[in-house]
């Protein structure tokens, strides 16, 4: 006869076992995508005729609105508070190693990331997140640009994501990282060990 104790433990641990795969619905609900109040919300569906080279122009040409408040709230702040311009209504860089423009879908911007080597480590970049941009919806559409020069000695780049609907942007930035030279690394490591001797 098989010993009741036992059969007991092993009908207790099925049982807590059986209640952490299902879980507490209580405690595991969550909100509903759709119910989300983005600040800008999806806009899938919406047909902008403005193509991202005309969009693109428009911001270098300052002709709309939002942009020119921006340009102007630039130019009111003190020389050494300014940021590079190019940057705040973004430019591509004339030296560029690529040069992109897209319109898309903000969840889309994800996928777009560049992988450099900086002597130590693969660094993304731009390395966007969309679960930190919480105001928009992964459903809205944007224009996203994109400039960099990647060198042996350096890399350089600047992106910026602009709302396809009200023109505003959502995210953007810029980046210098220096790299590491590897040969002149090895060389001096060689050079090191040659002097332990």
């Amino acid at each position: 006869m098989k010993n009741p104790f036992l059969i007991s433990l092993y009908t207790f641990i099925f049982s807590c076992s059986l209640s952490v795969l299902i879980g507490n619905p209580v405690y595991s609900q969550s909100i509903a995508s759709d119910k989300i109040e983005y600040l800008h919300p999806a806009n899938k569906g919406k047909v902008f005729d403005e193509t991202v080279d005309e969009f693109y122009q428009a911001l270098r040409d300052l002709k709309d609105p939002v942009h020119q408040e921006l340009y102007q709230r630039y130019k009111q702040q003190p020389k050494q508070q300014q940021r590079h311009l190019d940057t705040v209504l973004f430019k591509e860089m004339s030296d560029a190693s690529v040069n992109f423009r897209k319109k898309l879908l903000f969840k889309e911007v994800e996928g777009l990331n560049y992988i450099t080597f900086d002597g130590n480590i693969l660094r993304p970049y731009p390395d966007i997140d969309i679960k930190y941009h919480q105001t928009v919806s992964p459903d809205r559409q944007v224009y996203f640009f994109y400039s960099f020069k990647d060198t042996e000695k350096e890399f350089r780049g600047r992106y910026a994501i602009y709302d396809v609907e009200t023109k505003e942007l959502v995210a953007g930035g810029g980046t210098y990282m220096p790299k590491l030279n590897l040969r002149t690394l090895t060389i001096k490591k060689d050079e090191f060990r040659a002097g332990k001797n």
